[in-house]
C-alpha cells in the first residue's frame, strides 16, 4: 500500500514539475524571432553545483548581491530544476527580450534586488523594479521575467514618423579651423528645426559626423539697359549690414550659440527617443503578464523542448530572421533594382544544440528546407567518400578534409534551384538571370565533367617534414646598388595531400604535359613538379595513380604512394568519421603541441599551460550527414580530457584554475 502512496507522490511530483515548465514556454509569444531554452537541472547537474558555487565566490557574485558568502546557488530563490527560456521579439519600431526563470523562494529572490530599487506593485499579481535605462524585472511568486526594450534607429529616421513623435533634425554648420580667409566670401545657413516646419522636399537630415562648412559660391546679377542702380545711400547700407554680419559670424559666441542648439535638439530628439523605449517596454510588460497575445505553436514549443540537451536554440523562421537582418533599404544595389525583400533560401527553422555526452562537448545544428529543397539537396550530396581514401588516414594524420557532393547532380540541379530562390532579387531582370540560367545548364555538359571530376575530396595534414626553400636576397655595393642573390634556408612545415577521384584523367594529363612542354614543369618517375617563380615558395607535385589524381606539398610522401610503401597504421576513429558522413574535418588536438614545438612556434605565457594540455584531449571534429528527411543536419564535437565528472565540470575546474591566478 506504502509503495501505491509513493508512486502516486512521485508521478504528482513530475506532473507538477511538467506543467509548470509548460506554463514557462506558453508564456512566450508566437512571433518571437528567436528562442533559447536553458535546461538548468541538467546544467547545475553535470557542471557540478559545488564547482559553481567555488566559481561565483570567486567572481564575487555571493558578496556584490549582499549573500553571505557561505551561501550557495541553491538558496537564490531561483528553482533551477525548472528550464529557463530567453526570446527575442520585433516590430518595426522596437526590439524586445526576454528571460523566463521560475522562482521557489520570493523572499530569497528579492535579497538579490536590495541595490536595484523598492519592489513596486505592477499588475496581474506581479511586482516591478526598475533595472537601467530600457529594461525592467517584474516577478511573482513562481516567475520573474527580465525584459528590455531598444528602439529601431532605422524606424525613427524616416521623417514623417519622426515628426509624428515631435522628433525634429536640425543641421550645424561651423566655421573651418584651418581657411578663415576663404569663410569671409562664405555664405552660412544655420536653421533651428525647432522653428520650422518642413516639406517632403525639404528634409535636413542629423549629420552622424563633426559639422563641416559648405562654401556658397555669391549669385552673378547681370543688369539689363533699362535697369536703375540702387540709390547709392541703400548700397551703403547694404555693405555696412554685411559687415555686420561678417563680424558677427567671426564672433566665437555666434558658434557656441549654433552648437548650443544644435545639441539642445539633440538631447530633446534623445529625451523623445528614450521615452518611447520606456512607453513601449511599460506597454509589452502589461501585455505579456496580462496574457492577451497568441502564444508560441504547440509545434514549435515542441522543437524547443523535445530531447533537450543543455542549451538549444530555436529559430522558428529562418528566411525572415536573415531578412529581418539584412538593412537591404540602404544598400547600393537596392536602388539598381535588387530587391532582398524578394529573397529566397529555402530554409525554415533552425535549431542548435549543446550536449555533453561524458568527456564529450557537441554543438548539433539542423535547418528545415522546403521540399523541393530538400529533395535537392539530397540528389546533390547522394555520393559516398570513396573507400580508397581510407588508407591515407593513418596514425600520422595530423587531420583531414573530406568533402563528397554529386558533381553530375550538382550541375544539373544548381541553375533550377538559382532561377528558384535568387532571380527574384532582380526584379525587371528576372526573366534575363532566368535565361542566362537555362543557357548554362544547356552549355554545360554535367556527365562529362562528373567523369573528371565525380566530387569526392580529401586533404590529409601528415606531420611535419623539414623543406629546403630557396629565396632571394639582396646585396648591395658602395652606391647601394642591389643584386639579387639566390639562397636556401631549412623550414618545417605540415605536410598535406588534397586527393580527388577522376574516372576520365584526359584533360588533366593533357593540361599536365602541356606545362612540361613549356617548360613551366617537370616531370620524373610519374610526378609532376612545378615550381613557382623567383623560388618564392615551394615546388607542388602532382601524381596519378588508378582513378586517383594527388597534389600534395611533399615529393617524398608521393613518391611512397607511388611505389605502394606506405607502412602506417590506420587511424580508425578518423577512417569511421570519414565513412559516416558526406562531410567530416577533424583535427587530433594531442598532435598539436609536439607539433608547434618541432615547428618551432612558441605560444605566450598566457597560452603554455593550455597548449600544454592538449596533450591530454582527443579529436575536434565538424561532421555532416547532409540532408536527413527534410533537415541539413551539421555537428562539431570536442573530446576533452577524461574526468569523473564530464566535459562541462573540467571546463569549470579550467575557469577556476585562472581565476586563481589573479
Amino acid at each position: 500500500m506504502k509503495s501505491k502512496f509513493i508512486l502516486a507522490g512521485i508521478a504528482y511530483l513530475s506532473f507538477v514539475a511538467s506543467v509548470k515548465s509548460q506554463d514557462l514556454i506558453k508564456q512566450i509569444p508566437g512571433d518571437a524571432e528567436m528562442v533559447a531554452a536553458f535546461n538548468m537541472k541538467d546544467i547545475v547537474q553535470k557542471a557540478n553545483a559545488n564547482k559553481l558555487n567555488e566559481l561565483l565566490q570567486k567572481t564575487g557574485f555571493f558578496e556584490k548581491s549582499g549573500i553571505s558568502a557561505n551561501n550557495n546557488i541553491k538558496n537564490l530563490g531561483v528553482d533551477l530544476s525548472q528550464t529557463a527560456y530567453f526570446y527575442t521579439r520585433k516590430t518595426d519600431s522596437v526590439s524586445f527580450t526576454e528571460f523566463i526563470f521560475s522562482l521557489n523562494n520570493k523572499g530569497q529572490f528579492e535579497k538579490l534586488l536590495h541595490e536595484a530599487g523598492e519592489p513596486k506593485s505592477f499588475s496581474n499579481g506581479y511586482t516591478s523594479i526598475g533595472l537601467k535605462a530600457g529594461s525592467m524585472l517584474v516577478y511573482n511568486d513562481q516567475i520573474a521575467r527580465f525584459i528590455s526594450a531598444t528602439t529601431n534607429t532605422t524606424f525613427l529616421d524616416n521623417d514623417s514618423i519622426a515628426s509624428r513623435y515631435g522628433i525634429k533634425k536640425v543641421d550645424y554648420v561651423a566655421r573651418p579651423a584651418d581657411d578663415v580667409d576663404a569663410w569671409a566670401d562664405t555664405t552660412v545657413a544655420a536653421m533651428d528645426s525647432a522653428d520650422v516646419v518642413w516639406d517632403e522636399d525639404e528634409r535636413l537630415a542629423v549629420p552622424e559626423y563633426p559639422p563641416v562648412a559648405i562654401a556658397v559660391e555669391p549669385d552673378t546679377i547681370e543688369l539689363g539697359a533699362t535697369e536703375a542702380l540702387p540709390p547709392v545711400v541703400d548700397i551703403a547700407e547694404a555693405a555696412a549690414d554685411a559687415v555686420a554680419d561678417a563680424a558677427e559670424m567671426h564672433d566665437p559666441s555666434y558658434y557656441d550659440s549654433l552648437y548650443t542648439a544644435y545639441e539642445d535638439q539633440n538631447r530633446k530628439n534623445d529625451s523623445i527617443r528614450n521615452g518611447l523605449r520606456d512607453k513601449w517596454l511599460l506597454s509589452e510588460a502589461t501585455r505579456l503578464l496580462s496574457g492577451s497575445y497568441k502564444s508560441l505553436s504547440n509545434a514549435d514549443q515542441q522543437k524547443v523542448v523535445k530531447n533537450l540537451g543543455l542549451i538549444r536554440l530555436y529559430i522558428p523562421h529562418v528566411e525572415d530572421l536573415y531578412r529581418g537582418l539584412t538593412p537591404y533599404t540602404s544598400l547600393p544595389y537596392y536602388y539598381m533594382g535588387i530587391k532582398l525583400d524578394k529573397f529566397k533560401t529555402g530554409y525554415q527553422d533552425g535549431i542548435l544544440d549543446l550536449l555533453q555526452e561524458g568527456n564529450v562537448l557537441k554543438l548539433k545544428g539542423s535547418v528545415g528546407l522546403d521540399k523541393e529543397l530538400a529533395e535537392m539537396s539530397k540528389r546533390m550530396y547522394a555520393r559516398k567518400p570513396n573507400s580508397k581514401f581510407s588508407k591515407y588516414l593513418t596514425d600520422k594524420t595530423l587531420g583531414f578534409f573530406n568533402v563528397n557532393i554529386n558533381s553530375e547532380a550538382y550541375l544539373r540541379e544548381m541553375p533550377a534551384y538559382m532561377a528558384k530562390y535568387y532571380s527574384g532579387l532582380l526584379g525587371p531582370q528576372q526573366d534575363v538571370v532566368e535565361w542566362g540560367l537555362m543557357a548554362l545548364e544547356i552549355a554545360l555538359d554535367e556527365k562529362a565533367i562528373a567523369q573528371v571530376m565525380p566530387g569526392d575530396n580529401l586533404v590529409v595534414v601528415n606531420g611535419l617534414r623539414k623543406f629546403k626553400k630557396d629565396y632571394i636576397d639582396y646585396t648591395y655595393d658602395d652606391d647601394y646598388n642591389a643584386t639579387e642573390v639566390k639562397k636556401t634556408k631549412e623550414e618545417t612545415l605540415p605536410v598535406f595531400i588534397w586527393m580527388f577521384t577522376s574516372k576520365d584523367q584526359r584533360l588533366i594529363k593533357k593540361g599536365l604535359e602541356m606545362a612540361v612542354s613549356k617548360h613551366v614543369g617537370q616531370i620524373h618517375d610519374g610526378i609532376y613538379t612545378f615550381s613557382t617563380k623567383k623560388a618564392m615558395d615551394f615546388p607542388m607535385y602532382v601524381l596519378m595513380k588508378e582513378d586517383l589524381v594527388m597534389v600534395s606539398n611533399d615529393s617524398l610522401s608521393l613518391n611512397d604512394i607511388r611505389q605502394n610503401k606506405m607502412v602506417a597504421s590506420v587511424n580508425k576513429d578518423f577512417v569511421k568519421l570519414m565513412k559516416q558522413n558526406k562531410m567530416s574535418a577533424a583535427i587530433d588536438l594531442q598532435k598539436l603541441p609536439g607539433m608547434l614545438k618541432e615547428m618551432g612556434v612558441a605560444p605566450g605565457k598566457q597560452w603554455e599551460a593550455t597548449v600544454a594540455q592538449l596533450n591530454q584531449y582527443g579529436s575536434t571534429a565538424i561532421t555532416s550527414k547532409g540532408v536527413v528527411g527534410n533537415r541539413a543536419e551539421v555537428e562539431m564535437s570536442t573530446r576533452l580530457p577524461q574526468t569523473s565528472d564530464g566535459a562541462l565540470s573540467y571546463l569549470l575546474d579550467q575557469i577556476i584554475t585562472e581565476l586563481n591566478k589573479k
